[in-house]
């Protein structure tokens, strides 16, 4: 048998280790495909969806106005467009009084932004614009800041692309701890993090509420605790649905923390506040854990459609 050259088996594992990654990356690659097909496919879901509600809407009312006189259209119209004139002037009046004394004082920590992707900066801004417009919906008295923001925040981009310059809501370049030093001296300086030993009780006017700014599709543990001191966690063990996920979005920390101050009662906050996938109806599972349980369900319909086949094929079954 002949000998196999030194140097052409170190190249053959060369060659070999080569494309080892590749094979990696382009597994990685395929499924980072399908992940995007999936949401492109659920954001048109969603768009179908609404859609329809609008036209539905729409439809609803044409009826209901074609059913009137033409009086009764025009008083109808009328109380439409002052009902319309009175909301604006709450929401500006709100808007105002919670931008220049609004308490208690709500913190979206933008330091993380290094630690983000592209789309994830892009939800992140996405996240503030609906906390700032819930906020302003519910006419609370909470007055929201947004902390380093500085002209090199790679979340600047994705916040002027939802309108941030035209809110009434704070903005600095410092850090959170600089523009709440004395708050955090005397350890009012309170920050909201999952991964905090102590739950929040109660909401307080004197303290300042921080949430950590930050989108991470992975879930990586203990981003905002490396620059906490103050630590609490929303009560979800303890009054949230069994099975919670307790990682939430800026905008649904926000809305829990202004609905909390016109119920103060945190099982009614939770069950208001809290997406349908957060809970807890249906456990999480793992993708195994689903094949499994597909599995199971094909199983049985499968031993159904014998049974009704056996059923159908004996004649004293049937009669």
């Amino acid at each position: 048998m002949a000998a196999i050259p030194a140097d052409l088996g170190e190249s053959s594992s060369a060659e070999a280790e080569e494309k080892a990654p590749d094979k990696a990356e382009a597994k990685r690659l395929r499924k980072s495909e399908r992940k995007e097909q999936k949401r492109l496919h659920a954001k048109e879901h969603r768009q179908q969806r609404n859609r329809a509600q609008k036209e539905r809407k729409q439809e609803l009312r044409k009826e209901k106005l074609e059913s009137m006189s033409a009086e009764e259209r025009a008083e109808f119209l009328e109380q439409e467009r002052q009902a319309g004139r009175d909301r604006k002037a709450f929401l500006e009046t709100s808007l105002t009084e919670a931008f220049e004394r609004g308490r208690p004082r709500v913190v979206v920590n933008c330091s993380f932004d290094q630690s983000m992707d592209v789309r994830e900066l892009t939800s992140l801004a996405k996240q503030i614009q609906l906390a700032y417009t819930q906020a302003r919906n519910m006419g609370s008295k909470v007055q929201l800041h947004l902390t380093s923001l500085g002209p090199e925040n790679r979340a600047w981009r994705g916040l002027e692309a939802q309108g941030v310059r035209g809110w009434k809501m704070h903005l600095h370049e410092k850090s959170v701890w600089e523009v709440f030093a004395e708050e955090a001296r005397s350890g009012k300086l309170v920050i909201l993090t999952p991964d905090a030993d102590e739950e929040l009780v109660d909401v307080s006017d004197e303290e300042v509420y921080v949430i950590g700014g930050i989108v991470d599709r992975s879930v990586k543990k203990m981003q905002s605790l490396a620059q906490a001191q103050e630590l609490r966690k929303l009560p979800l063990k303890s009054f949230g649905p069994k099975g919670c996920c307790p990682v939430l979005n800026v905008d649904c920390v926000v809305r829990i923390l202004c609905e909390w101050l016109r119920k103060r009662d945190w099982p009614s906050v939770f069950e208001e506040c809290l997406p349908g996938r957060r809970l807890g109806e249906r456990p999480v599972m793992s993708k195994r854990q689903r094949r499994a349980q597909r599995a199971l369900e094909r199983e049985d319909a499968g031993q159904a459609a014998d049974d009704a086949a056996e059923d159908a094929a004996d004649p004293e079954s049937t009669a």
